[in-house]
């Protein structure tokens, strides 16, 4: 089926934003808002907003991201789309989470869970318990954060929602490592990456497969660190990702670099140059003393 000019544009905006192009991927996702409109696809306009919220919220702008959250929340709810305003009230929560606002942050997740539980969408239920468990994790409560992800876990297993199951158990791995247990952390991520590999989404599988070397690496498995983060590197670079392309490539580099020095520096320099593309000397010169 061939693509509308909007949907390219976004495909356009999410390459941009990947590559670390912040500025320009906004401007896209905002031209495919306008084009999506100028061809009446609300649907099409919302998940441009919403993709440009996200670019926003990652990027700090919180009350940008809040204004496009907004717009897209009246169009959804202009077509009677419940789902997609829970979704919405989530985000809003996260960034509630990240001002500081625990109290408002749980309750549009409490009027997200509502929503879901009235539509029996039991994806947006594990959505809002993995969000519930981040809250705790942040907080250092280790062992509520982990309940919450074990109970994500068990709402994507009975929605058979595969790429669910991969995101619970990549943030549940996290949390063991925080806890020093390295060995429950690399069985956590080991089955993400299985479970991203079949759902065809090659950054959680690279995301997954870098913190299965972290995990090796603290396991004593040189060998097993070194696999996975190489792994890890050439998943980022396939799919666009420059800044965790470098980030992967200087651990990389420094986990190799008592054995094999040529190659650390030289995947050193390459790291280097990513973060320069993306105008982050610092990190660059970061880079650069490795080895």
């Amino acid at each position: 089926m061939t693509k509308t000019t909007a949907e390219r544009t976004l495909d356009e905006a999410e390459s941009l934003w990947l590559a670390g192009e912040r500025q320009r991927a906004a401007e896209a996702f905002r031209r495919a808002r306008l084009q999506a409109h100028q061809d009446g696809d609300a649907a099409a306009e919302a998940q441009s907003l919403l993709m440009l919220g996200d670019l926003e919220a990652e990027s700090g702008l919180h009350a940008h991201a809040r204004e496009a959250y907004a717009d897209a929340r009246s169009l959804l709810s202009a077509g009677g789309d419940g789902r997609g305003q829970a979704a919405i009230l989530v985000r809003l929560g996260a960034l509630a989470w990240r001002d500081g606002q625990e109290k408002d942050a749980r309750q549009l997740y409490d009027s997200a869970r509502e929503m879901f539980d009235g539509a029996g969408d039991l994806s947006g239920l594990a959505h809002v318990a993995k969000r519930l468990g981040h809250i705790e994790r942040d907080c250092g409560r280790h062992d509520l954060a982990l309940e919450h992800y074990g109970e994500a876990l068990a709402l994507y297993r009975r929605n058979n929602d595969t790429l669910g199951q991969a995101n619970a158990l990549k943030v549940a791995g996290g949390v063991r490592r925080r806890l020093g247990q390295a060995d429950k952390a690399h069985a956590a991520f080991a089955e993400a990456v299985d479970l991203y590999r079949e759902a065809g989404d090659a950054l959680g599988e690279a995301a997954a497969r870098r913190g299965q070397g972290h995990a090796l690496q603290e396991m004593g498995d040189h060998a097993g660190a070194r696999d996975a983060l190489n792994a890890a590197r050439h998943l980022f670079a396939a799919s666009g990702d420059l800044r965790s392309e470098a980030e992967t490539l200087v651990e990389f580099a420094s986990l190799i670099a008592a054995t094999e020095s040529a190659a650390a520096r030289r995947h050193a320099r390459h790291a280097a140059d990513l973060f320069r593309r993306m105008g982050d000397d610092g990190r660059a010169a970061e880079a650069e003393a490795i080895g």
